[in-house]
């Protein structure tokens, strides 16, 4: 059943990352038949996920002609230069937040996606300028460029960061995003509301992980406790997961947060081959709620407000050009606990 329904939702989401990026310009929709064939789904399938964009107002449906992208504002208002790292991970909540709110104001975007490329970034915005944006909303490859500050104070264009800043005194830039330490934070104190005092971490490098961890510890510390263990890799494989597992046990570790939900799957895989069970030996925390669901053990999950980092960041942007002398504008929010089959009380605790 959560196979289904994930169906559905990917293929609306492919959908949502279509309207934004002006796939069809016409503004009509492919055939639900089209779609079917093309995405490798059902008819029902393809029924549900325009039924979801039709509830959110995105597209509507013509008797008889077919389903058209829903342009209910005329299109006045500035051209709004958007440059995401990923089309398909992540981001594309954030667009879709992007693409409503810039829609319901009568505004227009430009979207380009730069693959974590420094390089690809700048050729975006390049591009971007020529074709009439006029103010920028920007995921910038911080880490992977030396001056940083020197690249962003160089921007032709208003810029508001979306989910990347500086975690220091030089953090004078317009931005908004997920609060990641205190999803890290609201993950720990659920665990701790179980029963667990014994938790640990397993991570990949992300620009995010380190906030994350940063969260999750600041957590144990203010219940006076310290980590089990903690990991940070570039990339998982099942057999890292195994080996850490092990490291995981041999510490006392009854929970665990993982970053992201891909590393937490294989954690649950790695318990459910040794023979554990999931959350009666180990409970697991994913982050990011991508896929968290479609897990073995559906997830529980931090789950950041992505939709809503969009429409924020179109809010900010609009009101940097409306009044360009005004202070700058820094906006975190907060994602929320999803709680899943994932986790529980510690074995010990359980009646």
């Amino acid at each position: 059943m959560n196979e289904r329904r994930q169906k559905f939702r990917m293929l609306a989401d492919e959908l949502r990352r279509g309207i934004a990026e002006v796939r069809w310009p016409e503004g009509r929709l492919p055939t639900e038949q089209q779609l079917a064939r093309e995405q490798e789904v059902s008819l029902n399938t393809v029924r549900r996920a325009i039924d979801l964009l039709v509830s959110e107002g995105l597209v509507y449906r013509r008797q008889g002609s077919g389903t058209y992208v829903k342009h209910d504002v005329p299109q006045a208002g500035p051209v709004i230069g958007v440059a995401v790292p990923s089309m398909t991970y992540y981001y594309p909540r954030i667009i879709a937040g992007i693409e409503e709110e810039l829609s319901a104001r009568g505004c227009q975007m430009l979207l380009r996606s730069t693959g974590y490329d420094a390089a690809q970034e700048e050729k975006g915005i390049e591009g971007m300028v020529a074709a009439g944006a006029e103010a920028l909303l920007l995921v910038p490859e911080l880490g992977r460029r030396p001056g940083a500050h020197a690249y962003l104070d160089a921007l032709p264009l208003p810029t508001v960061l979306v989910e990347r800043r500086f975690r220091s005194g030089g953090d004078v830039y317009e931005f908004v995003c997920s609060n990641h330490g205190a999803g890290g934070y609201l993950g720990v104190r659920h665990l701790l509301s179980l029963g667990h005092a014994r938790i640990a971490y397993m991570a990949r490098s992300s620009p995010h992980s380190e906030q994350v961890v940063q969260g999750f510890t600041q957590a144990l510390a203010d219940n006076g406790l310290a980590p089990a263990a903690e990991r940070t890799l570039p990339r998982w494989s099942a057999a890292d997961a195994e080996a850490y597992l092990g490291v995981l046990l041999g510490a006392g570790a009854t929970a665990a947060v993982c970053f992201a939900d891909r590393e937490a799957t294989l954690l649950v895989g790695a318990a459910l081959r040794r023979g554990l069970t999931v959350p009666g030996d180990l409970s697991v925390i994913g982050y990011d709620d991508e896929v968290a669901d479609l897990s073995e053990v559906p997830l529980t999950a931090i789950s950041p407000a992505k939709a809503d980092v969009g429409r924020l960041a179109v809010e900010t942007i609009l009101h940097r050009l409306a009044r360009p002398g005004s202070p700058l504008r820094q906006h975190l929010i907060v994602p929320r606990l999803v709680v899943r089959d994932s986790t529980g009380a510690p074995a010990d605790l359980r009646g």
